[in-house]
């Protein structure tokens, strides 16, 4: 195996199982990330003085952070699958569909995690960062081998 192979691969594993890590701990539930935001919130506007103070726009933050760690975790995902796979043929279906299997098993392994719930609507969004990740991949890959190819 070519030793640049190998760094991807490696690189896969380990993303694979900070996913894994960060889905396993308790702190990373809508509330405790809302629990947060309050506090940096509540500090930065002085607004402790009121208990719902600013709950709607905490809410909204809350969803904004928590779905684009999906997109982003994922869409990083999809790309290091991209590159190992990198031979193969179907590249981008095989990478997207490797991914959106993991989203699934990852949302599985969260319903065993106390505090934590599974969500297929979170699996859709995992998918969408993925997508999103290899479409970029995909204009940057033409992009280039169109610059060469032109030389």
């Amino acid at each position: 195996m070519a030793k640049s192979k190998r760094f991807w691969v490696f690189a896969l594993i380990i993303w694979m199982a900070v996913i894994f890590f960060f889905t396993q701990l308790p702190y990373f539930t809508g509330e405790s990330t809302a629990g947060v935001i309050f506090k940096l919130f509540a500090f930065e506007h002085d607004v402790i003085h009121s208990p719902n103070a600013g709950w709607v726009l905490i809410d909204v933050l809350n969803f904004i952070i928590r779905k684009a760690a999906h997109l982003t975790a994922f869409g990083i995902l999809a790309f290091l699958f991209f590159q190992v796979f990198r031979n193969f043929r179907y590249l981008y279906l095989l990478s997207w569909v490797l991914t959106f299997l993991y989203a699934m098993t990852d949302e599985w392994h969260q319903s065993f995690v106390p505090g934590r719930t599974a969500s297929f609507k979170d699996v859709l969004i995992d998918g969408f960062g993925a997508f999103i990740a290899l479409l970029l991949t995909f204009v940057y890959t033409t992009r280039k081998r169109n610059a060469r190819m032109k030389k």
